[in-house]
């Protein structure tokens, strides 16, 4: 440590007389004419001090005067930077030299071992010591690594941007010499001339020094990246040094520690052994040891086996690296061949799967989860043996597990003791081993996922470069007719190599003892046996569909399972025995390459044969979907000419690219690529056709206009693309062509499978809407059979019931068609971007435009987040799904409902409105977050929108929080009957601001949803349906009142309205001027029978009053006639009066 202290202090004085001595020669560099700092700062400090000059003046002299300071300040450090460039080039040479006389492959190999001092005797503590120092020169050995890699990295670019700067510069000292040669202004005083004129004179130079010192780094730029380069290979030869003395330190810190827990396990055995038949308590505590020091051996094991991993880890990030910077030199060199599209598309096979890893981490995350839960244990215990005495007391009290039985004091004999004193510190200890290693372990499985995070991160950008360059690649020779002819001999050759002729006995081994496969074949026998059976029962069904007393979707679903199951057999057994194979013992090349080809023709096999049996006639296509019989049976045809052809060629290039890897596939993928994609052009050909086509009569009829239109578009892109790749294919590149089919084919079953997802739906919506219509139906039967029984009650004032509004089923079928179609086309569109967003680059650049930035709060620091035209891209359609899903959800929940639940007009409201409220609450959140918006952001602008909110629109405010307070309170609902104030009607619509009411005579009221919560209300409807009446009658003076009143009794007995409790009451209430009045008071069930029992009972009274010949009082006035006076009476013709 002393012989540091003089070698740091005396580059401490070298870098001194550095900087002084390039501060010197930097002066020496610049002319003696030019005005020195000195002077500037007296000057500057003269004018601070003068008074003779306005401040506007001052400031623009000392701006000047700084100005030029600046100016002879930059030409200072450019002169320094320039004679700094000149010294690294005298250097370089020989720096280089001897960093490469060192690394010379003739030159001595350094021995790790020197300077080591370690060994076999020296102990775990202080191997782990030198181990962490070792682990901590190697970390920093790499930063300068890094360091040296980015400054290469710069240095790449200097050139352009030197000579960029150098034509700058030129011009710019071009434009101050002529400035300089230019007098002075008449009117400018002597002391600004001369600011200015040295504000000219010292930017001249600062631009002249610049140009040298631009110069001296561009002419000395080749000599400093190759001493930088040389640099970074004596750096990478000490991290290998480094890497090997860390790994011998390892294998001897591995060693003693293995060792260690070795011996641990045998003293801890050997002790139970010998206590074996003594107390319990030894018996228990020694057999507690030897337990934990088995794990400790085992973990130490596990150790040793995550440095193999992590060794392998690393092996494969170097090789992962180095493959990445060739690939993306030689790509940028375009020097590019066939040969370089070979193997970077091999390269792309070999990069590690995520999924793989993605395993291994969750199992690893679980590790790491029980070795926690076990550090906490040993922690617990190591503290409870902390105090050697106490927990030795406490052991002796214990007896056979039971603290609370004190033995005789004879139990325990001195010899036990010792020994109980024996096994707690070999406890101790072994704790103590435990905690360091579950430390180390711990540690080891997380640095092991931080490396394979890494690694994904790596594999993933390689894979997204060569994703992105490897479509414009040839990686194979054009086809040749040579190459056609030579195929056989090749081909033989190639299955010979892949050891052919064990094929039949490995699959004779494999298939015969594999469950698996003789499962499937029993199931594909059952299928084949009871497949006339099952497509019986398909057109068995056709005939209860249609009609609505039959009609049900678990008809459309039992069909769909039965058709899935006509055409499973043969695609069942082609994946049972691929799977049987690709999990077989000793398979080879040849078998792996059999099973995968056998799975994937198995997929395609399911699709197509599923596809046939859906158009059977009768099938789920025809009397379910209802598809023309025409176009069915053109898809039946052209499908049976189709299947074949294709799984020929799938089953010829899965096995061409397995078997030629190094090829992709060789001539055997080309032919199958020609084999399979020329049927299937022509078969799109014969389905899509202008004319006779499946999609003629859809065109004719005009119901999806845009699929019309586009036409001319989209068909010859999807007859075409097909020949297209087969033109790739045969010339040269394979790889796009196998690519890009395999994206082209997944399109069309995705794009089927949307249009059997769309049949489906459309087939549900049409049987919830005759089902829903056949029940209305029925419904307004009975009820009109219900009506015609009754009495009929006359009056205008009969047919007013408080009933809700009637659904309109068109209406609500016809929204969720819509709602339907835009789902599909939405995720039509979603799909398709993800399927051919990593194929074509261009949209790729969406995610490349950066439009602002965000910020985000990962693990407690906060990161700058990307807000890109993607960003925007889906945020627009986050937003337009919110309005179309806030528009069309409310009619498929009412329909849903409807089918489901037995609910009212005023809960189906109440469900649908908090539902969309629900959806435009969640699209808001979803718009704002893709933006960048995040609550820590806005919650103070939401807080003074509140505030302001609370001011200016506070009605409004008040009014939807009362709006929401009925749909969830529901002391209103649609189709009460209330009474607002002076207006009476049934509420229709409860919106977010008001609520409508309409009035008995067609009106309709805006009610504030405020005056509902605040103000007095009266519903008729809420809880109890039955309502008073009052009828109010006179009759004449001298008529039997108690005959009177017995008919009104008997009248309201009568009546099948008015409900027997509570009973029905008369009561004679008062003398009145012209009649004696009585009261009847009854009850009806609901609020809908009020007006037409009135009618009804006025009209009993009124039959009863007259057969009785009680008659009704009417008002009577005496007139009298002034009698003073003689009369005059005059009798007037009806001639004269018409005249």
């Amino acid at each position: 440590m002393r012989t540091l202290v003089p070698v740091v202090i005396a580059c401490l004085l070298w870098a001194v007389w550095f900087s002084c001595a390039s501060a010197q020669e930097a002066d020496r560099t610049l002319p003696g004419w030019l005005v020195t700092s000195e002077a500037l700062e007296s000057k500057i400090a003269e004018a601070e001090a003068a008074t003779d000059i306005t401040d506007e003046a001052k400031t623009q002299l000392i701006e000047l005067y700084r100005k030029a300071l600046s100016n002879v300040q930059t030409a200072r450090d450019n002169a320094a930077s320039a004679a700094r460039f000149q010294r690294s080039a005298e250097g370089a040479p020989a720096q280089i030299q001897a960093i490469r006389a060192a690394l010379a492959p003739d030159a001595a190999p350094a021995d790790p071992r020197d300077g080591l001092d370690a060994d076999a005797d020296t102990p775990l503590p202080e191997l782990e010591q030198r181990l962490q120092k070792e682990q901590a020169d190697l970390a920093a050995t790499d930063a300068r690594r890094v360091d040296i890699e980015s400054r290469l990295a710069i240095f790449e670019q200097r050139p352009t941007a030197i000579s960029q700067r150098l034509a700058e510069t030129t011009q710019q000292r071009e434009e101050a010499s002529a400035q300089l040669q230019m007098p002075a202004a008449d009117d400018t005083s002597p002391l600004f001339a001369q600011a200015e004129k040295w504000a000219l004179e010292t930017r001249y130079v600062a631009l002249s020094t610049e140009t040298t010192m631009l110069e001296q780094e561009l002419s000395t730029l080749p000599l400093r990246t190759q001493l930088l380069e040389a640099k970074l290979d004596k750096e990478g030869a000490s991290s290998d040094l480094i890497g090997e003395r860390i790994e011998l330190l390892s294998q001897l810190a591995d060693r003693k520690r293995r060792q260690a827990a070795e011996q641990a396990t045998t003293e801890a055995e050997q002790t139970q052994r010998e206590i074996a038949g003594m107390h319990p308590v030894l018996v228990e505590l020694s057999a507690q040891n030897a337990a934990l020091s088995r794990d400790v051996n085992e973990m130490t094991k596990r150790l040793q086996a995550q440095d193999l991993v992590r060794q392998n880890l690393d092996e494969l990030m170097e090789q992962i690296d180095a493959d990445y910077k060739d690939a993306r030199e030689t790509l940028e060199s375009g020097e590019v061949n066939d040969t370089l599209g070979r193997i970077l598309s091999q390269q792309l096979k070999t990069l590690p799967d995520p999924r793989g890893f993605a395993q291994k981490a969750e199992v690893r995350q679980a590790e790491i989860a029980d070795l926690n839960v076990h550090r906490l244990e040993y922690r617990a215990e190591a503290r409870r043996l902390a105090d050697t005495d106490t927990a030795i007391e406490r052991l002796t009290r214990e007896q056979q597990g039971d603290a609370s039985v004190s033995p005789e004091p004879a139990t325990w004999t001195e010899p036990q003791k010792a020994k109980l004193l024996e096994l707690v510190q070999q406890r101790q200890e072994q704790l103590n081993n435990a905690l360091e290693t579950n430390r180390l372990y711990l540690g080891k499985l997380r640095e092991l996922d931080r490396a394979e995070q890494a690694l994904l991160a790596t594999a993933a950008e390689y894979d997204a470069y060569l994703d992105e360059h490897l479509p414009w690649l040839r990686n194979a020779k054009p086809i040749r007719l040579e190459d056609i002819r030579a195929l056989p001999g090749e081909l033989s050759a190639r299955l010979m190599a892949a050891d052919l002729p064990g094929l039949p006995h490995l699959m004779y081994r494999q298939l015969s003892g594999s469950p698996a496969f003789w499962l499937a074949v029993i199931g594909t026998v059952a299928l084949l046996w009871r497949r006339r059976a099952m497509i019986a029962a398909i057109q068995s069904i056709a005939p209860r569909v249609g009609k609505p007393t039959t009609d049900r979707m678990g008809h459309s679903g039992r069909v769909l399972a039965l058709t899935l199951l006509v055409a499973a057999p043969l695609p069942v057994l082609l994946m049972a025995v691929g799977w049987s194979l690709q999990t077989a013992d000793g398979a080879t090349v040849l078998s792996l390459a059999i099973s995968e080809a056998l799975m994937w023709l198995a997929l395609y096999l399911a699709i197509l044969l599923g596809l046939r049996a859906i158009c059977l006639p009768q099938g789920l296509a025809a009397a379910h979907f209802r598809w023309p019989e025409r176009n069915l049976k053109l898809l039946r045809t052209q499908i049976s000419l189709l299947i074949w052809p294709l799984a020929c060629a799938v089953l010829t290039v899965d096995l061409a690219i397995n078997l030629y890897p190094a090829d992709n596939g060789g001539t055997l993928a080309k032919l199958g690529l020609v084999l399979g994609f020329v049927p299937l052009s022509w078969f799109l050909h014969r389905v899509f056709r202008p004319q006779h086509g499946v999609l003629t009569q859809l065109r004719a009829g005009g119901e999806y206009p845009v699929l019309a239109r586009t036409y001319w578009l989209w068909y010859p892109l999807v007859v075409g693309s097909p020949l297209a790749l087969v033109g790739l294919a045969l010339s040269g590149y394979v790889f796009t062509a196998t690519a890009y089919a395999d994206m082209y084919l997944f399109t069309l079953w995705f794009m089927l499978s949307l249009l059997l997802g769309n049949a489906l739906a459309l087939r549900w919506l049409q049987v919830t809407r005759r089902r829903l219509a056949f029940d209305a139906a029925m419904e307004r039967r009975r009820a009109e059979q219900e009506e015609a029984e009754e009495q009929d009650v006359a009056g205008e004032m009969a047919d007013l019931h408080f009933e809700a509004p009637e659904i309109d089923i068109t209406a609500l079928s016809d929204e969720t068609r819509g709602l339907i179609r835009i789902l599909m086309i939405t995720t039509a569109i979603v799909g398709l971007y993800l399927i051919w967003s990593s194929a074509l680059p261009a949209l790729r650049t969406f995610d490349d435009i950066v439009l602002w930035y965000g910020t985000v709060t990962v693990d407690g620091s906060e990161q700058r987040l990307p807000i890109t035209l993607a960003s925007l891209g889906l945020a627009l359609l986050y937003g337009v799904g919110t309005w179309v899903l806030a528009d069309r959800l409310p009619a498929l929940l009412e329909i849903l409902l409807l089918q489901r639940f037995q609910t009212t007009a005023a809960g189906r409201y109440t469900v649908t409105t908090l539902t969309t409220y629900a959806v435009i609450a969640v699209g808001l959140l979803l718009v704002l977050s893709t933006l960048g918006a995040r609550w820590s952001q806005v919650q103070w602008l939401v807080a003074a929108l509140s505030v302001g909110i609370g001011f200016g629109l506070q009605e409004i405010v008040a009014n939807f929080i009362s709006g929401l307070i009925i749909l969830f309170e529901r002391p209103i609902r649609v189709g009460d009957a209330v009474t607002v104030g002076d207006t009476d009607g049934v509420v229709t619509k409860i919106k977010i601001r008001a609520t409508t009411i309409r009035n008995w005579d067609g009106k309709e009221l805006l009610v504030p949803n405020k005056e509902f919560i605040t103000g007095r209300l009266l519903n008729w409807s809420l809880s109890d349906q039955t309502t008073r009446l009052v009828l109010a009658i006179g009759i004449a003076y001298g008529a039997p009142v108690r005959q009177a009143m017995e008919l009104l009794a008997e009248a309201a007995r009568e009546n099948p309205n008015v409900l027997d409790e509570p009973s029905p009451s008369v009561i004679f209430e008062t003398f009145g001027d012209n009649a004696l009045g009585l009261l009847l008071r009854c009850f009806v069930g609901s609020i809908d029978q009020r007006v037409s029992t009135i009618s009804a009972l006025n009209e009993a009274i009124n039959d009863k009053f007259n057969a009785a010949g009680i008659s009704i009082a009417f008002p009577q006035r005496d007139l009298h006639l002034d009698t003073i006076k003689p009369l005059r009476v005059q009798i007037e013709h009806m001639a004269a009066a018409n005249d």
